[in-house]
């Protein structure tokens, strides 16, 4: 069933975000497929600092600090124009953390897909952005993602130990048996311990990009 109405005056919780979606049993927006095959990645605030020459053909990521996209839930549509300008964007990151309250872990990824749907209606090639973690007890995460579509992740923080990298191809092979994604775009550095069941896209972080360029090392 579509969601088809507003709820506050002035429409508060944004909830045009979601107009026209088909919602999940928690309310998650239900995202559309997509194949994509992006080139290049850049993070939507280094994006912003850039000419926009040259965009054409890219891809806009979100994941960095949330306080550096923020300004695009607070007014999406100033934006529009400027992600536009992309080939395809990966889908909305605010922050999930396992610390957190629960209900805040629920809103961020609400927030984050009610952006991408509204995106997605804008004409936007929005690449579906999937948290990877071990699922047991936290199957919600996937709630709403699409199936046997391109997804995209981000390994930051999560290659630093051997624990973590084991944690996050746990997670990523059972993402790929729930999803069966047809391509991956990973940003970040990839586990040496992952063996992808499927094809995957690999993008350097702008920090791997700012270590390449000046000799540093990558973390």
């Amino acid at each position: 069933m579509r969601y088809m109405r507003y709820s506050t005056a002035n429409d508060v919780m944004k909830e045009f975000l979601i107009y026209g979606a088909e919602l999940t049993e928690m309310g998650f927006p239900k995202l559309l497929p997509v194949q994509a095959h992006p080139t290049d990645t850049i993070d939507f605030r280094a994006g912003l600092n850039r000419s926009f020459k040259g965009h054409h053909g890219m891809n806009c990521n979100f994941y960095v600090d949330d306080e550096k996209f923020t300004a695009l839930w607070a007014n999406p549509d100033k934006y529009i124009k400027y992600l536009k300008l992309y080939q395809s964007i990966c889908g909305l990151d605010f922050s999930i953390d396992t610390q957190m309250p629960l209900v805040m872990q629920y809103w961020n990824k609400y927030r984050s897909m009610a952006l991408d749907w509204y995106l997605t209606l804008q004409g936007i090639t929005v690449i579906p952005s999937v948290n990877i973690i071990p699922y047991k007890g936290r199957e919600w995460l996937l709630d709403g993602l699409p199936k046997r579509s391109t997804v995209c992740c981000s390994t930051n923080g999560r290659v630093r130990s051997k624990s973590a990298r084991d944690e996050f191809c746990k997670g990523f092979y059972e993402m790929c048996e729930k999803l069966k994604p047809t391509r991956v775009v990973v940003v970040g550095i990839l586990p040496d311990e992952l063996d992808s069941p499927v094809e995957i896209i690999n993008f350097k972080t702008r920090g791997q990009k700012i270590n390449d360029k000046f000799g540093g090392q990558n973390e």
